[in-house]
């Protein structure tokens, strides 16, 4: 038990009055430490002390389709060259090959 613990078993039970003002301290008390409790033990993310930022992922798949594997891309073979650092035929014939399909 931790010091908040202690310090609430000690008010509830070392505590000699038994009036309403007693016990509505004791159970607001109570609630305090609960609430303590559960803010220390969320986190933003995986790790402790990092933040789940968004990336907005399914936007930027939506972007990646539209801008290089559409019937009209935005980008030019070229340009799908410089940023993938392959030929977009070596890209689909990769993706093609029956080791890259889920059995």
């Amino acid at each position: 038990m931790d010091n908040r613990g202690n310090c609430i078993f000690s008010f509830m039970f070392h505590d000699d009055s038994d009036d309403e003002e007693h016990h509505q301290r004791v159970i607001e008390a109570i609630v305090h430490h609960t609430s303590q409790e559960n803010e220390a033990t969320k986190h933003g993310g995986s790790v402790v002390s990092r933040v789940y930022k968004n990336r907005e992922r399914e936007d930027r798949h939506s972007n990646l389709m539209s801008d290089y594997f559409v019937e009209r891309p935005h980008f030019n073979t070229t340009d799908f060259r410089r940023r993938f650092r392959m030929q977009k035929e070596l890209f689909y014939r990769i993706l093609n090959e029956p080791y890259f399909h889920q059995k």
